[in-house]
């Protein structure tokens, strides 16, 4: 009887159950209707016109307000209306950031066109520059030489000067003389200066960098610095340089911030000779780096009366700047007498194409920086490699010229 009390009560309490779990009503979910997608907004405000004068920056900074944006990333570009030979006016880009530092070689009147694009959302506007005469006569060449620091190279033995005001007066004349430097290895380099600033043209090359050529002699290609004159103090303030980052830059042979210290050798050390007969003294001169590494600039015999140490300097000093690795392989079975060197892509002066992008340039932690032109330039040396008896690779700089120069008024 209690079993049957038991079951009867177990079924009663499960049909109860399924009962009511079946005949509760259900709820209708709730159904919300969505907000409409709203469109982003921009509020666009620019200055009727500016002026400046020929070959000067002027910066146009427009405001620019955007409005559910939803994290979208706005579109900047600037444009200039031009006529090609053939007579058609067209757009021409000269601008993709916010701010634009217009700068023009001719002296006109210049329609700008700045367009700013959220999404499918375009906002334009426009604004006049007056670009006056300045009444000077300028030159496509870098002619002013800013400072001189050449390496160790048996080429020394031309600039046996007491002192630096000695040698930057040589140097001065050879530079619009139009003949050729000796840099020397590793850190050796020459600065000079416009008398313009070169245009960063938008998508285009700015200037070239003219070596040493030759089809028999080998030489390094050699690294650039650029400096833009943004307080025109008419100098090129240390933190006015940026490195143009080659096509070497970012490879992992190749070493940022590389210090290397040269001392002067003993005039009076017996040479040390070496086992090949171009090695007059393999302990010449000794060189250490930041690195912990050491050693010796060998001189040979082509250079066995030279002195290869800048006579104007102390009895050391210290380069510094990237170091980048180049294939350098003996071809003269041991005896040191003939060797391959290889070369850079872009980016470099001493190379195929030389022609140097102001658009390359980086801080010193690598960032792309956006400068409108550049007045200065520095080139260096980036290697500290021996060739045998052709001695220290090296290279001898002639000239920096503006690519897109104009002389026209």
């Amino acid at each position: 009887m209690k079993k049957y009390i038991k079951y009867s009560l177990y079924v009663l309490a499960f049909s109860a159950f399924f009962g009511c779990s079946s005949d509760d009503p259900k709820e209708d979910p709730v159904s919300v209707d969505p907000k409409p997608a709203v469109d982003p907004t921009i509020k666009l405000s620019l200055k009727a016109d500016y002026t400046v004068e020929r070959y000067k920056a002027v910066e146009v900074n427009p405001e620019v307000v955007i409005e559910n944006g939803n994290g979208l990333t706005p579109q900047y570009k600037w444009t200039l209306k031009v006529t090609d030979k053939a007579g058609a006016t067209k757009d021409s880009v000269i601008g993709d950031a916010k701010i634009l530092h217009f700068i023009a070689p001719l002296a006109n009147n210049y329609t700008v066109d700045f367009t700013v694009t959220v999404d499918k959302v375009v906002k334009q506007a426009s604004t006049k520059v007056t670009v006056s005469e300045t009444g000077k006569t300028y030159n496509s060449k870098a002619l002013t030489l800013l400072d001189y620091l050449p390496s160790p190279h048996y080429g020394m033995d031309n600039y046996e000067f007491a002192t630096k005001a000695e040698v930057l007066e040589r140097v001065r004349e050879e530079l619009m003389e139009e003949s050729v430097i000796p840099l020397g290895t590793f850190g050796g380099s020459i600065s000079v200066g416009f008398d313009h600033t070169v245009i960063n043209a938008y998508g285009k090359r700015d200037f070239t960098i003219k070596m040493n050529s030759s089809s028999t002699v080998k030489f390094t290609p050699v690294s650039v610095y650029v400096a833009y004159d943004a307080n025109k103090n008419g100098l090129a303030d240390d933190n006015e340089w940026y490195e143009i980052a080659g096509s070497e830059y970012r490879k992992s042979s190749t070493v940022k911030n590389y210090e290397v210290t040269y001392h002067r050798p003993n005039p009076d050390k017996v040479p040390v000779a070496g086992a090949l007969d171009w090695q007059f003294d393999k302990e010449y001169l000794k060189w250490s780096d930041n690195k912990s590494a050491n050693g010796f600039i060998t001189k040979t015999a082509r250079g066995e009366y030279n002195n290869y140490y800048p006579q104007w300097v102390g009895d050391s000093y210290t380069v510094k700047g990237t170091k980048v690795s180049l294939p350098v392989k003996d071809v003269s079975d041991g005896s040191g007498k003939a060797f391959n060197v290889g070369t850079f892509e872009w980016g470099y002066g001493g190379i195929k194409d030389p022609s140097i992008d102001i658009s390359w340039a980086v801080d010193s932690n690598g960032n792309k920086v956006h400068l409108p032109g550049v007045d200065f330039v520095k080139v260096y040396v980036p290697t500290l490699i021996e060739i045998g008896a052709s001695d220290l690779l090296t290279n001898f700089f002639k000239e920096v010229e503006d690519l897109n120069f104009t002389t026209g008024k």
